[in-house]
Formats: C-alpha cells, sequence, structure tokens
C-alpha cells in the first residue's frame, strides 16, 4: 500500500507539474472579461463568434490512448476591446500562439505570449526559448508586425515588460556567444536592452 501511495503521488506531481506548464502564461483577468466568446468542455473549447459562426477546438490523443495527447489547445488571453481571442496549440515538439479574431474567426500566428501596452496601441509578444523579439500594432481593427529583430540561436529573450507606450524593457541570454570584435566566446551571459519609439521607428539600445 505505501508503494502504491508512492507511485500514484509521483504520477499527480507529474500530471500537475505538465498542467501548470500550459497555464503559465495565462491571462485569467482578459478571459473572464471575454467568457461570452467561448465554453469549455473536456477536451473542447467552443469559439463564438461575432457573426453567429462557432468554431470548435478539439485535443487530439495518440491513437486511443487517454493519457498521451498529440495535439493541445489552451485559451490564453483575451482582447476585449479589440475582440481577439489569444490561444495557443501545443504538440510534443512545439507550442504556437494564435490571435483569433472573434469578428470572422480568421487567424494571426504570433511569435509568443502577447502583453499589452498601457494604452493598448501596441502590444509585443514572449515565448520560453525565443531568439526573437516582436512588436504589433492594431490598423484598423487588425494586427500588423511593426517590428521584429531576431537573435542567433545561442540567445534567447526573456522578462519583457513595458515602461510606457513608447518603451520596452526585456533581457538577453546568451552562452557561447562568439564575439567578432574580441575573437572570443562569452560564456552565459545576461545584459539588459530597451526597445524604444522614435519618431514612428523603434530600435533597440543599451542602458548605460
Amino acid at each position: 500500500m505505501k508503494v502504491y501511495g508512492i507511485v500514484l503521488a509521483c504520477i499527480t506531481t507529474t500530471l500537475l507539474a505538465d498542467l501548470a506548464y500550459f497555464d503559465r502564461d495565462v491571462n485569467s483577468t482578459q478571459l473572464e472579461q471575454c467568457k461570452a466568446f467561448f465554453t469549455k468542455e473536456k477536451d473542447i473549447k467552443t469559439i463564438h463568434l461575432l457573426n453567429a459562426q462557432t468554431l470548435e477546438f478539439k485535443d487530439e490523443y495518440l491513437g486511443d490512448d487517454p493519457e498521451y495527447k498529440t495535439l493541445l489547445y489552451t485559451l490564453k488571453g483575451c482582447f476585449f476591446k479589440e475582440k481577439y481571442l489569444i490561444y495557443s496549440d501545443f504538440m510534443p515538439d512545439s507550442e504556437a500562439y494564435y490571435a483569433l479574431d472573434l469578428r470572422d474567426g480568421k487567424e494571426t500566428q504570433l511569435n509568443g505570449m502577447p502583453y499589452l501596452s498601457p494604452s493598448h496601441a501596441f502590444f509585443v509578444t514572449e515565448a520560453i526559448e525565443s531568439h526573437r523579439i516582436s512588436v504589433y500594432a492594431f490598423s484598423n481593427e487588425r494586427i500588423v508586425k511593426v517590428f521584429f529583430h531576431r537573435y542567433p540561436d545561442q540567445c534567447v529573450t526573456q522578462n519583457t515588460v513595458w515602461i510606457d507606450d513608447q518603451t520596452i524593457r526585456f533581457e538577453l541570454e546568451c552562452d557561447g556567444l562568439f564575439d567578432n570584435d574580441t575573437n572570443t566566446t562569452k560564456e552565459g551571459t545576461k545584459e539588459t536592452f530597451k526597445l524604444i519609439q522614435k519618431a514612428g521607428k523603434w530600435e533597440i539600445t543599451q542602458p548605460n
């Protein structure tokens, strides 16, 4: 009985850890504002669009194995004023983020979980192990990418924060990055940068 209890506890802990991963960046406050646009029942998320149509996101399993999902949908957040629902689909080797237009069901793939600027004019995306930083804007009720920069594979962006509508602060962590100026390889560096909008253009700077 003791052995069985230990095994059961381990299985439960692993399952909870997996669920915690998918919920790590869920914005419950945003989803509460948009609860009229979706219903959830077991492995199915049904989206109710403003044009009276519905979309169905159904998790998929490996054959008949109820313990192993090959595709998992997670509702992550919602831009109520702009009428976009944010969700991700997760497969064993990747997680992709999307903004779903609640007016007509059109999707825009994003580079990570979106975070709105203070005035909601822009949003920046962040993802686990992301090598890029991207900024989007709303133009005529549509999402438009206004800035994109990709770093080498040895680097990841993290801890992205809006300071104001024109300034974003983020960290860049690199491991084994070659420096052409010194002809050496940098090990385990972490630096802070700012992404600033000036005269309608975004540029990356490093604070002194």
